[in-house]
């Protein structure tokens, strides 16, 4: 149990990291090092639809908390 609560919080870890990059990097990052750098907002398509990089921060506490616990209820195992 403690060691999928650690692997579970690892993979929303890396999703909020995911997210949180893909909102502050420039289009351009590893392409091109101009001055001149420009930035992408990424907007869901339509009403209906879910921009999922809005979760990077709550995703980031929760992977955080995720594998706390599994660490606490895992001891030493």
């Amino acid at each position: 149990m403690s060691k999928a609560l650690i692997i579970i919080g690892c993979l929303v870890l890396l999703y909020a990291i995911a997210a949180i990059l893909a909102n502050s990097l420039p289009v351009g990052a590893f392409l091109q090092s101009s001055s001149d750098d420009t930035y992408m907002k990424i907007v869901p398509a339509d009403e209906n639809s879910v921009d999922w990089t809005r979760f990077g921060l709550p995703a980031l506490a929760a992977g955080a908390i995720l594998i706390a616990i599994g660490k606490f209820i895992g001891g030493k195992n």
